[in-house]
């Protein structure tokens, strides 16, 4: 009797370290579904916010290592801008999967955001910027790293 109670606890056991390893994965297509829609919702924020010139760096300007500062009036240089916008939603999805794997706590994004802007401003020379293009690009940055951190954060705690 007592072999069959420590068989059906070890049992249980097993079930419920499946259901947490189950809980704690996230798929591949989660990760291009966040990638596609953090591409479309902040590509579409970063476009209206080059229109009304709160920044000179449209979504264009991603492509500038690959194409020059002559292909970001181009419409190369947008669908570019947007490729490389999605691989780095991708990568920064991952990243803070990795990194932030075990807390549960949404303003970890934040974190994340930040040093993505920094990264990217670092390239773009933010030293230079003006107060203005600082405050909108980290706005911007900041509600991105959010927007990651706050869907794999929801994604991870709903399996």
């Amino acid at each position: 009797m007592e072999r069959v109670k420590i068989g059906i606890r070890q049992k249980e056991n097993l079930h419920e370290q499946g259901r947490e390893r189950a809980r704690n994965r996230i798929t591949l297509q989660k990760f291009l579904e966040i990638a596609f829609w953090g591409t479309v919702f902040w590509g579409i924020i970063r476009l209206v916010i080059h229109f009304l010139n709160f920044t000179p760096y449209g979504l264009a300007s991603y492509g500038r290592p690959f194409l020059g500062i002559a292909g970001e009036k181009t419409y190369a240089g947008t669908a570019l801008g947007i490729l490389v916008l999605f691989t780095g939603t991708l990568v920064a999805s991952f990243i803070y999967r990795l990194v932030f794997f075990r807390t549960r706590n949404w303003w970890s994004g934040l974190v994340l955001g930040a040093v993505v802007g920094a990264a990217i401003g670092f390239f773009f020379r933010f030293e230079k910027w003006e107060l203005s293009t600082l405050s909108t690009e980290a706005a911007w940055f900041l509600s991105y790293g959010l927007f990651i951190g706050m869907t794999l954060t929801l994604e991870s705690s709903d399996q």
